[in-house]
Formats: structure tokens, C-alpha cells, sequence
């Protein structure tokens, strides 16, 4: 409450110097002026060094600052009753002097207004003891006009003093609430915000966590899954019986839904943590679409649906695997969906940039069921009921990957006619590079020599079936003991037992065989130290559970001589393949 009084007390004190050096000047010989001076000196200075003190002192008690209150008020009164016997000493030097000293006395009771009206009290003391004084001073001046109205007047000016005064402080007093209900918002938001702030260093260790716990629980499904697979597909290329036959695809049906099931989770966890960057490349479009119709005519086959697609000239800027696994799940839709229809992808133009469109004759979607099939695991009521397996997240992934691609993906369905999604925004560029081959291969691998390497015994034997069906020579090995020898082409997994991996594995054998073997590897493990190790060695690679058919072309491509590029193309795209 003392915050301006210091300095205007100091200002106060200037203005009473001037004040007496003009009565003194107008009064020779008078010797009150300087006595006048004197005790406002001492008075100003004092009330200053109050100001000053209680200012500056946030520890102060409440009994002290009611003490030093007291004092202030007393002090201030004390000045109004100098000032007026200022006034009566004025009054004897005629209008002209008083009329001067009634300025400076009036404009410092208007100071005082605006300086002490954090304490009224003084403020309104000296206000009384001097205003209405100052009238009455001009009543005993001699040459005065009547002095009457001059002193009503001067009345007037101290209840109108005063009125301001109590306006102002309760002014004072509204500000002072509001600066505190502002301090504590601003705390209750501090806190709030620290709040907020743990809660999210939480939530990224939660999901750090998480991540961790899916990439180890990758690789700990994944080889089970994997070996599940691999024996299936060498049991259906024995001598079997026709219910042995169907027993065999519905065991591969099985693990399909499962990996499919386990993929959609691994893609939603790593969309929902930021896990996944883009890398985009140029893209030839029609070798796009070619390759994603060539890897899922045996699953239209399956769900008794006929694919079809349209080519295109254009090239554009994305990036091809997680394009790739956009399309690949609103296809998967559609043949899980729109079983025994037409599905047809191909090119369309939109606002001057090429799109992708991929359309279905199937059932439809209704029109209240459109806005919410996005969503995370949702599922259209019913689907349980018809036999239509997943856990709804093939487009909540279409959406996330379409937001990370910076794409637009719209959808428009008719019931009972079909349904159809366009994939917007895609970027032109230059034709650059290498085109994919559009010439699938179907070269046998009778006769190549495999070294093949893995820690799991279980996927050890089932790899080992798999390939010496498929006509190779098979050297099988856990990764532990040292490996000689000539081979056609190395198949091995990435962590391998005592500390070792595939790339160390491939590295060896290229070094003994001085020449560049080729390999791939195999993978449980989806994240992303693990690929860009893999990656850096321009390595191919396949993420366990891999398809039978899938492993048998990239190794048919790897013992051609095909170019790495087209190799790693093809390897690092598959149906239900992690982000």
C-alpha cells in the first residue's frame, strides 16, 4: 500500500521549496517560511522513509503495517495542518500570494489523491486539514473579495477530493482482487500444466514401454507363427488325402487370420506412438498397381473374387511400403468384405494430381455406418455374425498412413452396389530410375545349394522342409558354430544365439566365399534399428510369419543375379507386412 508514497513524498517536498521561496520572496524579512520549510522537510522526509521501508518489506506483519498505517496518517495530518498555517501566513501578503499558495496547495492535495489513496485515511487527512483551512484563510485576507463563496468553494474542492479518494481505493481494492484471482488461475494453470506435463512424460514412457514389449512380443509370436506356416506349406506338398488337403488349408487360413490379426496391432501401435517416418521415392504408378494386383491374385482367387486393374503412365512422389500397405488393407477390406465381387483398382485424376481408386461390386456400406468404420476397432454390426473375421483396424491404419502421406482418403458406398475408395494428393514428379519388372518368375530352384541359419530348432526343421521341397540342397545351422562352405544363396534370422545375428552370419561367408553371396533375412523383430541396420547392408528382407511363396520368389530372384533394387523392392512388400 506504501508503493508510490516514497516518490511523492520526495516530489512533494520539491514542490513546498518552490512554495517558500516564493512567500519568502514576497515577504522579506518574514521568518515562518523557513521555519514552514523546515518542518515539512522533516515531515516529508519522514513519510518517505516510511514509504520507502514497507514498500520493499513483503515480511511484514499485519500488526506493523497497521502501526506503520497509523503513523503514516498522523505524519500526513500533520503536513495539512502546515500547510495551513501556511495559508493564514499567506493571507497577509495579499490576493496575489494567497492566490499562488492556493495553487500549489490545491494541486498537492490533488497529488495526494492519486498517491496515498491506497491509504485513505492519510489521504483524507490531509485533505481536511488543509483544503478547508485554506477557505477559511481567505475569509482574514483583507483585500479580498468576499471571502464567503471562497471558502464554500474550497469546501466543495475537499468533498470532491475526498469523493475521489474512496473511489479510488476501491478501485484499488477491485484491482488487488482481480490480480489475486489472476495469480491463483495462473497457478491453478501452472499446476494444471505441471500436471499435464507428467501426465505426458507418462504417457510417452507408457508407450515406450509398449513399444518395447510389442517388438520383443513380435519376435516371440513371430517364430511360432513362422514355423506353423512353413510346416503347412511342406505338409501340402507331400502325398496327402483330400480331408488332409483341407485340413492343411485351414490350418494356413488360420495362421493367415493370425498374422493378419497380429500385424493390424503392430501397425496401430507404431501409428499411435509416431513410430513410422516416411521416405519418400519416386514412384512409377503403373508398376505400382501391377505389383500389388500380381501379390494379391492368389487372395481374390481365395475369396472367390475377381481383381482387376486399370495402368497408368504417371509417376509420384511417396513413399512405396507404406503406400503399399495403405492399399493393401482397403484390399484386404474388400476381399474379407466384399466376397465373390469385382474389385477393381486403377488411376484417377483429381484436381490436376493423380489418385488411386479401388472399388468393389460388394454388399455396401449404410450411410449412417460410413463415419464411424474409421475408428479404431470398430466393426459393422453383424460382421461376427457372418463369419467376417478382424478386429476393425484395417481402416483406422488406412487413415493414420493417409495423415503420414499427407494423402486424402474419401470413401462412398451404395448399398446393395458397392463401395469405393479414392486415395487424393498424390505428388507428380520426373520418371526416374528403375521400373519393377512386370514379368513374374517362376524359375525352379532344383539343385541350388541353401545355407540356411536360425536359433529356433522348431523354424530350423520347418525352413529346412520347405526349401529341400522346392528342389535345394540344405545346410542348416543355429548360428553358434563356424559355417564353411560353397552355397547358392544364404537364408538366415536376424538375432541368432551367444550375441550374433544374420548380417555377421552373411558378412562371414561373403569374406570365405570372396564374392557377394545372395542372401536374405528373415525377421521377427519390426523395429526400426533392426531395418536400418538391415537396411544399410542392402540386404532384403522378410518379416516372419513369411509367406511360402513369397520366400520361394525372392530366392528364385536372388539365385537369377536380379539387381538388388528390384530385389529389396519386392522383398519389402508383402500381404499383412508390419509398417
Amino acid at each position: 500500500m506504501f508503493d508510490l508514497g516514497a516518490q511523492s513524498w520526495v516530489v512533494h517536498l520539491c514542490v513546498v521549496s518552490l512554495t517558500a521561496l516564493i512567500l519568502a520572496g514576497a515577504l522579506p524579512g518574514a521568518a515562518w517560511p523557513y521555519l514552514w520549510l523546515a518542518g515539512m522537510a522533516v515531515l516529508s522526509l519522514a513519510l518517505a522513509a516510511i514509504s520507502r521501508t514497507y514498500s520493499r518489506n513483503e515480511h511484514a506483519d499485519v500488526q506493523e503495517l497497521i502501526q506503520a498505517g497509523q503513523v503514516h496518517t498522523g505524519l500526513t495530518a500533520s503536513i495539512g495542518l502546515l500547510w495551513a498555517a501556511g495559508a493564514f501566513g499567506a493571507a497577509t501578503g495579499g490576493f496575489n500570494l494567497l492566490a499562488v499558495y492556493s495553487l500549489a496547495l490545491g494541486g498537492t492535495a490533488l497529488g495526494a489523491v492519486s498517491s496515498q489513496h491506497a491509504v485513505p485515511r492519510s489521504a483524507l487527512a490531509s485533505i481536511w486539514t488543509s483544503v478547508p483551512l485554506l477557505g477559511a484563510a481567505h475569509l482574514t485576507a483583507a483585500d479580498m473579495m468576499p471571502g464567503a463563496p471562497v471558502a464554500l468553494m474550497m469546501l466543495l474542492y475537499a468533498a470532491i477530493l475526498s469523493m475521489l479518494t474512496i473511489r479510488m481505493h476501491r478501485f484499488l481494492a477491485i484491482n488487488h482482487e482481480l490480480a489475486q484471482s489472476l495469480d491463483a488461475k495462473v497457478h491453478q494453470l501452472t499446476e494444471a500444466s505441471a500436471e499435464l506435463q507428467s501426465a505426458r512424460e507418462d504417457a510417452v514412457e507408457a508407450n515406450q514401454a509398449k513399444s518395447r514389449f510389442l517388438a520383443q512380443a513380435s519376435h516371440d509370436l513371430r517364430q511360432p507363427i513362422h514355423a506353423i506356416g512353413l510346416q503347412a506349406a511342406a505338409l501340402k506338398e507331400t502325398r496327402l488325402s483330400r480331408e488332409q488337403r483341407l485340413m492343411i488349408s485351414s490350418i494356413e487360413r488360420s495362421v493367415d487370420s493370425v498374422t493378419n490379426l497380429f500385424g493390424s496391432l503392430l501397425d496401430i501401435s507404431r501409428l499411435d506412438i509416431g513410430g513410422i517416418e516416411p521416405k519418400p521415392l519416386p514412384v512409377d504408378l503403373g508398376a505400382f498397381i501391377w505389383r500389388v494386383v500380381e501379390q494379391n491374385k492368389e487372395v481374390a482367387r481365395k475369396s472367390n473374387c475377381s481383381l482387376a486393374h486399370v495402368t497408368s503412365s504417371a509417376w509420384v512422389t511417396t513413399d512405396p511400403n507404406l503406400l503399399y500397405t495403405l492399399v493393401q488393407n482397403i484390399l484386404s477390406n474388400a476381399f474379407k468384405y466384399a466376397s465373390g465381387s469385382r474389385v477393381l483398382i486403377g488411376p484417377r485424376l483429381r484436381n490436376g494430381r493423380p489418385a488411386l481408386q479401388i472399388c468393389d461390386t460388394g454388399p455396401g456400406i449404410d450411410h449412417d455406418q460410413i463415419e464411424s468404420i474409421f475408428a479404431e476397432f470398430y466393426r459393422i454390426p453383424g460382421d461376427s455374425a457372418n463369419g467376417v473375421e478382424g478386429m476393425g483396424l484395417g481402416l483406422a491404419i488406412v487413415l493414420g498412413l493417409a495423415d503420414l502421406l499427407d494423402l486424402d482418403v474419401s470413401l462412398s458406398s451404395v448399398p446393395g452396389r458397392g463401395t469405393s475408395l479414392l486415395i487424393s494428393g498424390l505428388k507428380t514428379t520426373q520418371p526416374v530410375g528403375h521400373e519393377w519388372s512386370r514379368r513374374p518368375s517362376v524359375h525352379p530352384l532344383s539343385g541350388k545349394r541353401i545355407c540356411l541359419v536360425d536359433d529356433d530348432e522348431t523354424v530350423l526343421v520347418a525352413t529346412r522342409r520347405l526349401l529341400e521341397r522346392w528342389g535345394c540342397r540344405v545346410e542348416a545351422f543355429s548360428g553358434v558354430e563356424p559355417i564353411e562352405g560353397e552355397f547358392d544363396a544364404i537364408v538366415t534370422d536376424m538375432q541368432l544365439g551367444a550375441g550374433g545375428n544374420g548380417l555377421s552370419v552373411i558378412r562371414s561367408l561373403r569374406s570365405s566365399a570372396q564374392h557377394e553371396i545372395p542372401a536374405v533375412i528373415l525377421t521377427g523383430h519390426s523395429d526400426d534399428e533392426t531395418l536400418r541396420q538391415i537396411g544399410l547392408a542392402g540386404i532384403p528382407v522378410l518379416s516372419k510369419p513369411a509367406h511360402p511363396a513369397e520366400l520361394r520368389a525372392i530366392l528364385t530372384r536372388l539365385c537369377l543375379g536380379l539387381d538388388a533394387e528390384e530385389i529389396s523392392d519386392l522383398a519389402t512388400v508383402r500381404e499383412g507386412s508390419d509398417l
